[in-house]
């Protein structure tokens, strides 16, 4: 450890060490020896209370900044765990990134979506949730928040500096609390609150944080595995394989994961998507190579 940024993240249990290890490391160091970051894959929670336990560990990234081998950097990326990296066209994420500001992409970003009720709607439909968030307003104030903003910041991927944001996620980390399940996203609604809040935030390229559970809404509904019923989703996807050249359904799904992975920067996948991860061809050449 010897630079001045670091690409850090968390994995938490031997069934997530492991995926990260044997999915990302490689990806991830590629990429940091390219543009002189080191690794930190941090295999303990920074938090042991009750209270720490007792929610998801997605949170304890409030608390990266606070530890000691934090000090020893001027930025620190923050990549959550079930990223995957184009090392062919990703450049390095801090340029650009001004040390006092945050740098994050916007969720439903107008550049990759025209409209994000669109999204919203389909997964709305396929979930059959009852929590709607038609507005990003709405995505503050019904967490009980007491107003909202325009925006959303996706806290998968995060550009910080020690100096200047500790004392902010610290303040996320100790003041509030989980709500529900994974609709209400952990840590995001309020620490996405509280940097637009302070006006921190510098918006990236939204291929730095690429989310592919999105890209299967809107570009490949026919991956989607449940609630397409299994007789017609199969017969869909088998024929579109056929017409492709692809002789499996997992080739076709590959195909279609490699092509996203060519399109970003970073490929987020989401939490429940991480077994699609594998499928990634991650050694191919160009957008055009889906051979596998």
């Amino acid at each position: 450890m010897n630079g001045t940024k670091a690409l850090v993240t968390l994995a938490i249990g031997d069934y997530y060490l492991q995926h990260w290890k044997r999915v990302c490391e490689r990806n991830w160091r590629t990429y940091a020896d390219r543009y002189g970051y080191d690794l930190i894959c941090l295999d303990r929670l920074l938090d042991n209370s009750q209270r720490a336990k007792n929610r998801s560990p997605a949170w304890q990234k409030c608390l990266v900044l606070s530890q000691p081998f934090a000090e020893r950097y001027e930025r620190i990326v923050w990549v959550d765990s079930d990223v995957l990296i184009n090392n062919l066209d990703a450049p390095s994420i801090v340029e650009g990134v001004p040390p006092e500001k945050v740098g994050a992409v916007e969720t439903l970003a107008k550049d990759r979506w025209q409209t994000g009720d669109q999204l919203l709607d389909r997964v709305y439909e396929f979930y059959g949730s009852s929590l709607t968030n038609y507005s990003n307003r709405q995505y503050y104030t019904n967490y009980g928040l007491p107003d909202g903003f325009d925006r959303v910041v996706q806290t998968g991927v995060l550009v910080l500096s020690p100096k200047h944001h500790r004392e902010m996620l610290e303040k996320v980390y100790y003041s509030y609390e989980e709500k529900g399940g994974r609709e209400w996203h952990m840590e995001m609604r309020p620490l996405s609150y509280e940097l637009l809040k302070a006006d921190a935030v510098c918006w990236l390229d939204y291929r730095f944080n690429f989310m592919w559970p999105s890209m299967q809404f809107m570009c490949y509904p026919f991956l989607l595995r449940p609630r397409l019923g299994l007789g017609y989703g199969a017969r869909i996807k088998r024929k579109l394989g056929m017409m492709m050249g692809f002789p499996g359904l997992d080739q076709l799904r590959a195909a279609c994961l490699t092509a996203v992975f060519h399109n970003s920067f970073f490929m987020h996948f989401g939490g429940d998507c991480m077994v699609d991860m594998l499928l990634v061809n991650q050694d191919a050449s160009s957008w055009f190579d889906y051979r596998f």
